[in-house]
């Protein structure tokens, strides 16, 4: 991991409390969610990566499977289903900094971190950590981290959202070879299960499209981000599954990040090293202070086990 940017002051006083009780600490940083977009996926357009800095293409064998997010230099926010027929480690390799396809990719993949299967819930818990082997090289506009969301951020029905990648541009098709952007709207939860999913979209999902339909993410979009801005740009959800793809009444479900926090916050492997440079930034307490907080969640007591690189808190596909 790269050394820290200089940081602004503390704000212990003022810390804003994680809904889930557990003590962060946090500094003021500057340096996710910018990108030199003013405020095809299905239904999309092409899309330079300066406006989506942080997207990425997860390769296996050559062949892309998934989309990602940069959260660090090292680190790489995904899908955990990506990896369920992929398992060879060694074979996961990942692109950055460009808006196409074709090219190599180039960064290497140490582990997967992968968050507890739910088998009561299947749909559940899909999220995961790639850890880099060697540190990304953050660069100009085309490589850049996006940030967090705030544990108690509150989205609203109708929210407009942006989603990217490469996935197909019609159900049935092929991949893009240019990076594609659309924006879409949040829709409750209700909403969507009454419509389409009877009862399968859970509060750790978020659900997003258009109610007729013709905007939304396909086969091969899965693991990239759900986008939300506000003062930067967050990652509030990843790309997960659905019906269908741009079919009215069937928006796409994604994994929502924000109900992982705590998750991402305590895999073992983002705790090592200093305490004064955590990993991951979020936006700071006072808008008054303006830029990121960054901090790092104290010790759960959770463990995970490792096999092939791969890791989970109890278990791993």
């Amino acid at each position: 991991m790269r050394p820290c940017s200089p940081l602004t002051q503390p704000l212990a006083p003022s810390r804003r409390k994680c809904l889930s009780g557990s003590a962060v600490s946090l500094v003021c940083s500057q340096e996710c969610g910018e990108s030199a977009r003013a405020p095809r996926v299905l239904g999309g357009r092409p899309a330079a990566i300066e406006a989506w800095p942080w997207q990425v293409s997860l390769q296996y064998r050559k062949e892309h499977i998934c989309g990602g997010s940069i959260l660090d230099t090292s680190w790489i926010l995904t899908a955990a289903h990506c990896f369920k027929n992929n398992p060879v480690v060694q074979s996961w390799r990942v692109k950055a900094g460009s808006r196409l396809l074709s090219g190599t990719a180039t960064l290497a993949v140490e582990k997967v971190f992968l968050a507890e299967a739910a088998p009561a819930s299947p749909k559940d818990n899909d999220i995961a950590l790639v850890k880099l082997r060697s540190p990304l090289h953050l660069s100009g506009e085309t490589r850049k981290p996006v940030c967090l969301p705030y544990f108690d951020e509150e989205l609203h029905p109708g929210a407009p959202l942006w989603v990217t990648g490469w996935g197909y541009t019609r159900e049935h098709g092929k991949l893009s070879e240019t990076l594609q952007e659309a924006k879409v709207k949040l829709i409750d939860t209700r909403s969507c299960n009454l419509a389409a999913y009877h009862g399968d979209v859970t509060e750790k999902m978020l659900c997003a499209g258009l109610p007729q339909g013709g905007v939304d993410t396909c086969q091969g979009d899965s693991g990239g981000p759900l986008l939300y801005l506000h003062d930067r740009w967050q990652v509030v959800g990843i790309v997960s599954w659905g019906q269908g793809c741009g079919t009215p009444s069937t928006p796409g479900v994604y994994t929502s990040v924000q109900a992982y926090l705590n998750w991402i916050y305590t895999v073992p492997e983002l705790q090592r090293g200093p305490r004064s440079c955590p990993p991951f930034r979020q936006r700071c307490a006072h808008e008054s202070q303006g830029g990121r907080a960054t901090f790092l969640r104290n010790r759960s007591g959770r463990k995970c086990f490792q096999e092939d690189g791969y890791s989970g808190t109890k278990n791993h596909f």
